[in-house]
């Protein structure tokens, strides 16, 4: 379990946030575990105990379908925001000129994330909270479950961290920046990163079964 004040302390703020919100565990968690403790802070009297969720995508997309019904299931306020090919493909120039690098993968990605941040800021929201990288300390990449001990995962789990500055990390930071929109990431406090590496380096890796290489059972080995 993270601990809490890691979570509390960004919620000790003078400013309107909220938190970006897809259908993955990650942000959810966030989500869930910052309302929880909205009500309790000094920011719930400033912007009440209500806390905005954010999410984008195409019209239709199952990610903006399973967003909100995290959103519905916690009682956040959600904002769903919607663009179209043609949008994305006319932010390309700029989403590239911030984000500072011709990589596809991470032009693909930055440029749904760069609309968001625009909208976002245009509500006159100043913080987001993100579940950003926890993949990267979790494992949680569908090819860790080929890992074929524990040594091995966290040296991949090192190496995806030591990347972050070329691909995810830079896609998050310079899509918001990009707006002035400050991006919080819950997983990578010095605090919760180093319980959450003492707790994979004694041992989370996915076994693989012989007759079923596709099948991970997914616990902790102590």
């Amino acid at each position: 379990m993270i601990p809490p004040h890691c979570w509390v302390a960004r919620l000790m703020t003078d400013v309107p946030f909220g938190v970006l919100l897809s259908r993955g565990l990650d942000s959810s968690l966030v989500d869930a575990v910052a309302g929880r403790y909205l009500a309790k802070s000094e920011a719930a009297c400033q912007w009440g105990s209500q806390l905005h969720t954010f999410c984008v995508g195409l019209e239709g997309s199952p990610d903006l379908k399973a967003a909100r019904e995290v959103a519905d299931y916690l009682g956040t306020h959600h904002h769903e925001f919607h663009f179209t090919i043609q949008e994305g493909i006319d932010a390309l120039e700029e989403v590239i000129y911030h984000i500072e690098t011709y990589d596809v993968t991470t032009v693909r990605a930055s440029t749904p994330m760069f609309l968001m941040s625009r909208t976002i800021k245009s509500l006159e929201v100043k913080m987001v909270l993100s579940g950003e990288v926890s993949d990267e300390i979790f494992g949680g990449y569908l090819y860790f479950h080929k890992a074929p001990n524990k040594e091995e995962f966290h040296q991949e789990t090192c190496q995806k961290i030591k990347a972050l500055h070329l691909y995810d990390y830079l896609r998050a930071n310079k899509s918001t920046s990009a707006w002035v929109l400050r991006l919080e990431y819950r997983f990578l406090t010095k605090n919760s990163s180093r319980l959450l590496w003492t707790l994979i380096q004694n041992g989370k890796w996915c076994h693989t079964y012989p007759d079923m290489p596709n099948r991970m059972d997914g616990v902790w080995y102590a």
